[in-house]
């Protein structure tokens, strides 16, 4: 049934971006989780629970996570507004956000509210600002990119806006960097990971070596070359937000698993808090 297939080409796609949770999960198993945003049936939290973990699924619309729940894919679910949530403050050890943040029309409201529920980190798996930060050979990159675009007369990239109507809001590190040090928080972990989706893949069995499953991997060993060479910013940002200082055996396994561990200054007129 359309939703709930893990066998497309679609769903490898997913499986690759539910993958950079496994660090957390395999470090810091039973937490309890939120997803939010997870209104396609309670997908994310089905990943957190076959991993161990405790999940409630929550959307703003929940006639799909009803459905999920009706047939027992999903035990319990919520229906929340990311912008104002119900729950009480630290009610929650992880928050988790994939492909939702970016359709909320106050996104930061949102994250305040993420940081607010959650006790130890929150997770976002959001489409990457390819436009913010980055070297000279990223700069060059995009230059170029502009270039062709604007030569085949199709739209920069620079924006975008999807068929629902909303605009795709893209995170970038800084960003969510000066997120947290305004609210005194220190610690932080990224990872980019490349993607790409063209219609059809929903349908094509990823075990059929189809021609859509070709492409995407084609797609991606090309952004990931790109990337090595300085030329491509991922497509996707994966981000981890402590509130609190984590286990090390957490920040070892995101250290393992690609992530780069960021630091933040501490504020030198402030007392020690956080």
């Amino acid at each position: 049934k359309p939703g709930f297939r893990t066998d497309t080409v679609d769903a490898g796609r997913h499986q690759r971006m539910y993958a950079l949770l496994d660090p957390i999960l395999g470090a810091d198993p039973a937490a309890a989780w939120l997803t939010l945003g997870d209104g396609r049936f309670g997908n994310d939290a089905r990943y957190i629970l076959d991993h161990g973990g405790q999940a409630v699924a929550s959307d703003l619309a929940d006639a799909l996570l009803k459905e999920a729940q009706r047939i027992g894919f999903i035990p319990e679910y919520r229906v929340e507004n990311a912008e104002a949530l119900s729950l009480a403050d630290g009610a929650v050890d992880y928050v988790l956000c994939k492909e939702a943040f970016h359709h909320f029309p106050r996104p930061m409201l949102a994250l305040y509210e993420m940081l607010r529920v959650a006790r130890k980190a929150v997770v976002l798996i959001e489409p990457n600002d390819e436009y913010a930060g980055g070297g000279l050979a990223q700069a060059f990159g995009r230059a170029v990119r502009g270039l062709l675009l604007r030569l085949l007369r199709r739209p920069s990239g620079r924006h975008g806006f999807e068929p629902v109507g909303n605009y795709v809001y893209c995170l970038s590190r800084r960003e969510l960097e000066k997120a947290l040090l305004a609210l005194g928080y220190r610690l932080a972990a990224f990872r980019g990971l490349n993607d790409s989706y063209t219609p059809g893949v929903e349908d094509e069995p990823l075990a059929a070596n189809g021609p859509l499953g070709r492409r995407t991997r084609r797609i991606i060993r090309l952004k990931d070359l790109l990337g090595k060479v300085g030329l491509w910013n991922p497509g996707v940002l994966a981000a981890v937000l402590f509130k609190t200082a984590p286990a090390q055996a957490v920040l070892d396994g995101l250290a393992q698993g690609g992530y780069e561990i960021v630091r933040l200054p501490d504020n030198p007129y402030s007392a020690p808090d956080r």
